[in-house]
């Protein structure tokens, strides 16, 4: 079976100092209890190195690629998904000359 995505890179804008293309996950006006967005990148390259207080969780659909958290290189591929921490230093790198799509949800931190 394939992983299906709605992410089209027509329409997705540049995000984290223009590294990566980014969009929503769900359609808009669909509410969730967090906060999503497709990642994408289509040539070797690698999103800007950041970290947030809030934990997030890659899925990854399309190509293969790597997941960089706190210093630490871990493989993917579609069907896998990785656990980035609160305050991790982390980035979704693409050492291929192929899509690398990946969702991206993160929610607000618990009281």
């Amino acid at each position: 079976m394939e992983l299906k995505s709605n992410f089209n890179p027509l329409t997705a804008t540049a995000a984290h100092e223009n590294t990566i293309l980014a969009s929503p996950v769900l359609p808009k006006g669909m509410p969730a209890p967090f906060d999503h967005a497709w990642g994408y990148l289509d040539k070797p390259g690698e999103m800007e190195r950041h970290r947030h207080p809030k934990e997030e969780v890659y899925f990854f659909f399309k190509g293969t690629g790597f997941v960089f958290v706190d210093g630490e290189e871990i493989p993917v591929e579609p069907g896998d998904v990785v656990r980035i921490p609160a305050d991790a230093l982390h980035t979704v790198i693409n050492r291929q000359n192929e899509e690398l799509l990946w969702a991206a949800l993160w929610w607000p931190e618990a009281n």
